[in-house]
């Protein structure tokens, strides 16, 4: 495994999360301010990319055509994508959200699986059941050599581009009236429409700038992977939804995270040798150790009341999180006695199996260093950590629905 190797995996890794990221981020405005997923968010992504594309191939952008040319066509096929995208979110709000709002849960999550069903056979009727695919010529070629390295130009325009749309998002949200009405509708509906916030407006606006950044997310993905189906909303929005999941569902600078994650391990999962990723396993059983007997025990000794704390109470908390078994195991078995102990045994054990975890993947993965996941693994490896992380850190990496930060 050599530098260059994981080099070109991180930019790929980096590349693909930044698209997962403009997708994910749809989702998360959505719940941060309704508490409501919109699982038709991925066809809406998949149609922004059909006409973009279409929108150049009728505007005649060929091999022929000046860099200049080509240049305005391109914003002009992201201005008309991002416009009608846009105004279709608005409109699936307005008609398929917007009347079930106090309605149980179940009712609206129904109406957007059949939003989305009904936006993918949309794209059938009007594009063709088969994939669109963009003329080669109109596609970035170049590429430029980074450590020895060769990367295409096109990988860098899309992260570039991705962290500009980010950073205007982020201004949104954070200073502009619209971005504190955002932030308001999500921490009270009720106190903020009293207030004065147009709160039906407020909504319609996060989708449509949801729904406008996975416009641009669809002719990026067009762009560098040449072509485009019909269901490719499908999985590219479970994978947003996913790293949405991972990073924490309704905070918006842990939708970015976990979409990088999800990238970075979807490229090393089936890019490395099962050698190399056992080092990920031995990091991640370092940090692990590092929580359970250093961080934690820190942490829950700040929770013990004055009126209790004395050194040997100290020493035992410590002592459930440093040697589990059979410390916490004999907590954990036996009659609850003290509140504090018994959730710190609790917390003790399931520390203790992840690492224990970490530690026997890592052994598995040294035992078998030659060894490598086929492609087909890629979408089992991301779900998977998913998974793990769920186990122990149900909130995602950094927390669900903060309500400060949407």
């Amino acid at each position: 495994m050599t530098f260059e190797h994981v080099f070109r995996l991180t930019m790929s890794g980096l590349t693909v999360g930044m698209i997962y990221a403009l997708i994910a981020l749809g989702y998360t405005m959505v719940y941060g301010v309704l508490e409501f997923i919109n699982f038709a968010h991925g066809e809406i992504f998949t149609i922004g990319g059909y006409i973009a594309i279409t929108t150049l191939v009728w505007a005649g952008v060929d091999s022929d055509t000046s860099a200049g040319v080509l240049i305005g066509y391109f914003i002009m096929a992201v201005a008309v994508s991002v416009l009608l995208t846009a105004l279709l979110g608005w409109l699936v709000e307005r008609i398929a959200y917007r009347p079930l709002r106090g309605a149980s849960r179940i009712i609206p999550l129904l109406s957007a699986i059949g939003v989305s069903i009904f936006l993918q056979n949309l794209i059938i009727l009007t594009w063709g059941p088969e994939a669109i695919v963009v003329p080669t010529a109109i596609v970035p070629s170049q590429v430029v050599v980074m450590f020895g390295v060769p990367i295409r130009v096109l990988a860098l325009i899309i992260i570039g581009v991705s962290v500009v749309l980010m950073a205007i998002l982020t201004y949104i949200i954070r200073s502009t009236r619209i971005g504190k009405a955002m932030r308001a509708t999500s921490q009270d509906m009720e106190a903020a429409e009293m207030m004065g916030i147009e709160t039906n407006r407020t909504i319609a606006f996060t989708f449509i700038i949801g729904s406008a950044l996975a416009a641009i997310g669809g002719f990026l993905v067009a762009m560098y992977y040449g072509s485009l189906k019909f269901d490719t909303g499908f999985l590219y929005g479970l994978k947003a939804f996913t790293a949405a999941v991972l990073g924490g569902i309704g905070n918006i600078p842990g939708a970015v995270v976990g979409s990088l994650l999800l990238g970075l391990v979807e490229n090393y999962g089936v890019g490395m040798k099962l050698g190399g990723l056992a080092w990920f396993f031995v990091a991640g059983l370092a940090l692990g150790l590092y929580t359970q007997t250093i961080r934690v025990p820190g942490r829950r000794r700040r929770h013990i009341r004055d009126e209790i704390r004395t050194p040997a109470y100290e020493r035992r908390i410590v002592n459930v999180y440093r040697f589990p078994i059979p410390n916490a195991l004999k907590v954990a078995l036996g009659p609850r006695t003290d509140a504090l102990v018994s959730v710190s045994a609790r917390h003790s054990l399931r520390l203790a199996a992840g690492n224990l975890f970490l530690a026997v993947m890592a052994i598995l993965f040294f035992l078998n260093h030659d060894s490598q996941f086929a492609t087909m693994w890629q979408h089992a490896i991301s779900f998977s950590v998913l998974v793990l992380v769920l186990m122990f850190r149900p909130s995602g990496i950094l927390g669900e629905h903060i309500q400060e930060k949407v």
